[in-house]
């Protein structure tokens, strides 16, 4: 794969869509300094080269009652065929949040949203009877925050706004027409208010209300652009790091490190197999391992193993549960 260089403007335009994946061109235009067809030209562009994979809402599940469940997978005797099968079954479910395979330790991560544990192990019995006999080795664990960072290394810049989603779930109660809402900008963000009013037979301003309602309650948090680094020259790689302890003021003194990193875009605090977790992505694993050894090093007497495993693909990134109350097996 050729590797594309961006200019300073396409950094910049990149910079501002970022978090922020519905910001108007004319806005962008002013702050890139360049006209509006211009800068509408260089994102379809980006678009084109599979820099820009597309623009979704994130979406906070906790807020509307779902919690965050994960498996990893290694693999047994699983055919490429049959490979291919259970993937397309994951990436149709709409229960499932996020599918990555990897290139280590597990070969295939899932995420799920449910209402409950019972209902996170129905999912589950369901994949298991239909390919249980693949798994050679199952780790599950909850998701308690996911937080997202800028792809500071990409812009050279040193924004350290976040958004964060997961925390005590609450209920927040959602009628029919906030669901189509939602459903139209976890697909496509930078859909207008116009073109979402007219597919739902709403009022523009009414659309735009609800919108703002559900930013205002925090269950929009962000509309995020999909970069794909992978076109820049970038690996993706996963961190796992256990610790001697873990305090409130530990957790927080480590993600703050994190976050000032420019390389760092995720960082998980999650329940099971590893006491906190980082995603980056950097040029090559010379990269990775110097980071590891500089957290290391600011942590000496914390950081008690850590292990780095490179995310191969992402085939689904879904930050919409299913809102229509019930979970669905995987069967």
């Amino acid at each position: 794969m050729s590797v594309l260089v961006l200019d300073a403007k396409d950094k910049r335009i990149l910079f501002e869509l970022d978090l922020n994946g519905r910001e108007f061109i004319s806005n962008i235009a002013k702050k890139v300094g360049l006209s509006k067809e211009v800068v509408n030209y260089r994102i379809k562009r980006l678009q084109q080269n599979d820099v820009i994979k597309g623009f979704g809402a994130v979406i906070d599940p906790s807020k509307i009652g779902y919690r965050i469940y994960r498996i990893f997978i290694k693999y047994r005797d699983l055919s490429p065929e049959t490979e291919q099968k259970l993937l397309k079954h994951l990436k149709n479910h709409p229960n499932v949040g996020w599918v990555v395979t990897y290139e280590g330790f597990y070969d295939l991560v899932i995420l799920f949203w449910a209402k409950d544990i019972f209902s996170f192990r129905e999912m589950c019995d369901g994949l298991f009877t239909e390919y249980g006999k693949y798994f050679q080795n199952i780790v599950t664990t909850v998701i308690l925050n996911i937080y997202h960072f800028k792809h500071n290394f990409l812009f050279d810049s040193n924004d350290y706004n976040q958004i964060v989603i997961g925390g005590k779930v609450d209920s927040i109660e959602l009628d029919e027409i906030d669901n189509e809402i939602l459903k139209i900008l976890a697909e496509d963000c930078r859909n207008t208010t116009l073109n979402i009013g007219s597919k739902l037979n709403l009022p523009p301003n009414t659309v735009k209300y609800r919108i703002k309602r559900l930013i205002d309650n925090k269950v929009i948090v962000a509309f995020k652009t999909k970069i794909d680094v992978s076109t820049l020259g970038y690996q993706h790689y996963k961190v796992f790091l256990s610790l001697h302890q873990l305090t409130e003021k530990v957790r927080k003194d480590i993600i703050g490190f994190l976050k000032i990193n420019p390389n760092v875009v995720y960082v998980t605090d999650a329940l099971g197999h590893a006491d906190l977790e980082f995603e980056a992505h950097v040029k090559n694993v010379k990269d990775i391992h110097f980071l590891i050894r500089s957290i290391k090093a600011q942590f000496p007497e914390t950081i008690k193993d850590s292990n780095a495993t490179l995310v191969y693909k992402e085939h689904r990134i879904n930050y919409l549960p299913s809102t229509n109350g019930k979970n669905k097996p995987l069967k």
